[in-house]
């Protein structure tokens, strides 16, 4: 506006309607897009209201449909149900297999182990581990670090694997009984 010849305070005038003018703009076009916006979920909110009277009609009507013998019957199988549910999960141990694999896992050194199987009776919980030890060394090593400091684990390694020097492949069964 240095352009113009119009004094310093008439210019400032001008800038600040035409400020105001672009804001008023502004606020129009985002007035007209959340006017859109609620016109467009409108349809959508009759559309569930709607559906949401028909369910509830349906069920009413399957209220008057059903007798009552049968809901009872169905509420007593449910209520059977959830106490078998409740006996077998309380049969089930909480140590997960999970943590027993993680423990291995976290004391094999050296030796690379190829499977882990676990298998979980009343009284014990049973390893099968299978791997590949660098050395005799390390496979013993791994075997004394499976019994643990208090030597409860019962550890089966075959004599037969311990023939070989390195590369020693081995399959050894770990017994944990249960407390």
């Amino acid at each position: 506006m240095s352009y113009t010849f119009l004094p310093y305070s008439e210019q400032h005038n001008i800038r600040r309607e035409y400020r105001t003018r672009v804001l008023i703009v502004l606020f129009f076009f985002v007035s007209i897009s959340f006017v859109v916006g609620v016109g467009s979920l409108f349809p959508a909110y009759i559309f569930a209201v709607l559906e949401e009277r028909n369910h509830l009609d349906q069920v009413a009507a399957f209220q008057k449909t059903v007798d009552t013998s049968t809901v009872e019957a169905i509420q007593k199988q449910l209520s059977q149900s959830a106490t078998t549910l409740n006996t077998v999960s309380g049969a089930l141990e909480t140590t997960s297999f999970y943590s027993t694999v993680t423990s291995i896992v976290s004391l094999k050194g050296n030796v690379t182990l190829t499977s882990i199987s676990v298998e979980q009776s009343k009284t014990s919980t049973t390893v099968n581990i299978s791997g590949i030890a660098p050395t005799r060394a390390d496979l013993l090593a791994f075997k004394n670090r499976l019994q643990g400091p208090l030597h409860t684990a019962i550890v089966d390694l075959p004599i037969s694997i311990l023939a070989q020097d390195i590369h020693v492949s081995f399959t050894l069964q770990v017994i944990e009984p249960l407390k």
